[in-house]
């Protein structure tokens, strides 16, 4: 837009920002809760037996599929930062923060 404009802190860049840290912090703590009852579940201390073995299982797989989907989305969120500018015209601030 316009090129004379001065150019300011770019707000998309930021947004992305807190959202590569939320979705770090919030992954983290889902590993670790479901962590503690995989391991209860899966070393007979808590509940033996068949169904305690489905279920360990079950809970051990969407503890992994958790860290998977983590790396895959941080990523994501890191290269459209990376592709983001900086400074961006007072305009193009605005148009986003209106938006």
């Amino acid at each position: 837009m316009g090129e004379s404009e001065d150019k300011v802190a770019n707000p998309r860049k930021a947004d992305l920002e807190k959202l590569r840290r939320d979705v770090a912090r919030e992954a983290e703590g889902l590993r670790k809760a479901l962590k503690t009852p995989t391991e209860d579940i899966g070393g007979d201390t808590v509940w033996v037996g068949k169904n305690a073995r489905a279920w360990h299982t079950e809970l051990k797989g969407r503890h992994e599929k958790v860290g998977t989907h983590v790396e895959k989305l941080l990523p994501l969120i890191d290269a459209a930062i990376a592709a983001e500018p900086d400074k961006v015209s007072a305009s193009d601030a605005r148009a986003y923060n209106a938006s």
